[in-house]
């Protein structure tokens, strides 16, 4: 299970979690940070029996370098809000017909990839990210842009290493790309750093367009001692691929990356579901055993 005991409170101030967000705008930072705390909390206690969280955790906020006001919380269709009912929220029990059916959707996938995506012309690819994803086209051709965004990671980064913290780095969505590419380069903005543990979520860097545009060979960063990959089938960002283990080669010290498959079970308030949503991660049982022994 990963969880031991019941109605426990962690409280460790060597340890920091640190959080990067996804796409899109979001609630103000203060008000972010606090949800996805919260979302981890409710995780902790229904599936482990932990009272609470009482870890440092920090958020690499980057919403403001993109838009020129927060998004309003009375507005929002998806804020955060605990999960339904009581106890233990579902675990992703595949049988072997559906682990199948996944790989082969990924095999499509593949298959596309090597008719259409590589090698893609940088036209196509600069066209792709432009249409679909605004932020990730502007974080790449915006050489400020990019440099603020990992800016707020790397300060972070920074303090936690000063204070001898151990790090567990949090990453959801396009979060992902920024922290990926971070950590590659940590060796010469953030020299010495260790992560303990590198989480990734409903995470694109599997897709054929972010592999185009990502520095460098696909590998393990070598300040990465844990990398751990979770995955909603149905995440409509990572469903073509929800395994990184084999994109991803191991680095110097063998780490390589540990993929989980999850229920993503996020419901907004108008009931419609979401598995690319980052407090369905944050909450599901195989993150909060993640979470239990980092902190634990």
């Amino acid at each position: 299970m990963g969880c031991n005991g019941y109605a426990r409170s962690l409280t460790l101030n060597d340890k920091v979690i640190i959080g990067i967000h996804g796409l899109s705008n979001k609630a103000d930072a203060e008000t972010l940070r606090a949800w996805w705390k919260a979302a981890m909390s409710e995780g902790l206690l229904r599936n482990c029996g932990v009272k609470s969280l009482d870890v440092d955790v920090e958020l690499a906020y980057w919403a403001d370098l993109m838009y020129p006001a927060p998004a309003v919380v009375s507005e929002m269709q998806e804020p955060y809000l605990p999960a339904e009912g009581e106890g233990p929220l579902p675990r992703a029990r595949l049988s072997v017909g559906k682990l199948a059916a996944i790989r082969v959707q990924e095999g499509v996938g593949k298959v596309l990839e090597k008719l259409f995506g590589v090698p893609l012309a940088e036209e196509f690819i600069s066209d792709a990210l432009e249409a679909r994803m605004p932020d990730l086209h502007r974080y790449k051709h915006d050489w400020r842009a990019l440099n603020a965004v990992r800016a707020r990671l790397i300060e972070l980064l920074e303090v936690a290493q000063a204070r001898g913290q151990q790090i567990m780095l949090m990453a959801h969505s396009m979060g992902s790309i920024v922290a990926y590419e971070t950590l590659r380069e940590a060796w010469s903005t953030v020299p010495e750093l260790e992560v303990a543990q590198f989480v990734t979520m409903g995470s694109p860097l599997g897709l054929a367009e972010v592999k185009e545009v990502v520095v460098g060979p696909l590998r393990v960063p070598e300040c990465v001692a844990r990398w751990s990959n979770f995955a909603d089938p149905r995440d409509r960002v990572c469903r073509w691929d929800t395994f990184l283990n084999d994109e991803y080669a191991a680095n110097s010290r063998g780490v390589t990356v540990s993929d989980h498959l999850i229920i993503n079970g996020y419901v907004s308030p108008a009931g419609e579901p979401n598995p690319h949503k980052i407090y369905g991660y944050l909450r599901a049982p195989e993150m909060s055993d993640l979470l239990s022994g980092f902190v634990g």
